[in-house]
């Protein structure tokens, strides 16, 4: 039931804006895995690698908190990376509950290898730096207050 003042009329699918967010987002992770196909990478593992790469031997409770992913997603995750040779784990002696994840020699290679990746995606995109910017801060906002919801 609609509530007070909600507008009842039928939008059409093209003219949703969840429907422009899931269609979006299908066409970029498309447009990178043609280029992570090569690396036997998902989308997904892509971006764990880069949270890893932006700090070698952080706890696994920060990817999860950087990537918003529950342990139980990404546990699976690293254990590919890790069989894949890109990523190794440690339990912190101190406290053997908490696994840091550190970047391997194979993984540095990846990095050097995919630097180019968010450029050439971007560039494809045919939007401009400042209106990439523009766009990525409204998707926040926008994020930020449906988490309210």
């Amino acid at each position: 039931m609609p509530h007070v003042g909600q507008d009842t009329r039928e939008i059409e699918l093209a003219d949703q804006l969840t429907f422009q967010l899931y269609a979006a987002s299908r066409a970029m992770v498309s447009a990178y895995r043609k280029e992570l196909q090569p690396f036997n990478l998902t989308y997904t593992q892509y971006l764990t690698m880069r949270a890893v790469w932006s700090g070698d031997g952080r706890p696994v409770s920060d990817l999860c908190a950087e990537l918003e992913l529950d342990s139980g997603t990404i546990s699976p995750l690293l254990t590919r990376l890790e069989a894949s040779g890109y990523i190794s784990r440690e339990r912190v002696s101190d406290d053997g509950r908490q696994v840091r994840v550190f970047c391997t020699p194979l993984g540095r290679d990846l990095r050097a290898q995919l630097m180019h990746l968010p450029g050439s995606v971007a560039e494809a995109s045919a939007i401009s730096e400042p209106e990439i910017e523009r766009l990525c801060g409204m998707l926040g906002t926008l994020r930020e207050a449906v988490r309210g919801v």
